[in-house]
């Protein structure tokens, strides 16, 4: 769960397996689905090892939800920003940040959309077609 910080859905990830993993999951999945805490661009210190150590394009990922990350992902030297969980819950976003620089995501980091992998993956908090 590192590498998505925040909560850490372990009823929902049950819910996508069939018995008895689904029982194994309830009863033992909070002991390696940990949590923790989200702050913006949580991989950023560890990304900027590789950046000084590298000399090809790289891009930032992890938790970016403002133009102001983003801008400062590439003032640092990195090509690209990656947005996941951000355009799940918001597939308009980069066009809402476009219009209006101040725009955040709406990402609460609940990462119940993570279970979804196997049915279809998407934001569990976003209205849906």
């Amino acid at each position: 769960m590192y590498l998505f910080t925040g909560d850490a859905p372990v009823r929902e990830f049950a819910a996508a397996f069939p018995q008895p993993a689904r029982l194994g999951l309830r009863l033992g999945g909070r002991f390696f689905l940990h949590e923790y805490p989200y702050r913006e661009a949580y991989l950023l210190d560890r990304a900027r090892q590789f950046r000084a150590a590298l000399r090809l394009p790289l891009i930032l990922l992890g938790g970016i939800t403002t133009v102001e990350t983003m801008e400062l992902a590439m003032a640092e030297g990195f090509a690209f920003v990656a947005l996941a969980r951000a355009l799940l819950r918001e597939p308009d976003l980069v066009r809402r940040m476009e219009a209006d620089r101040s725009v955040r995501s709406l990402c609460v980091h609940c990462n119940r959309c993570m279970p979804t992998i196997y049915r279809g993956t998407h934001c569990v908090l976003a209205e849906r077609p």
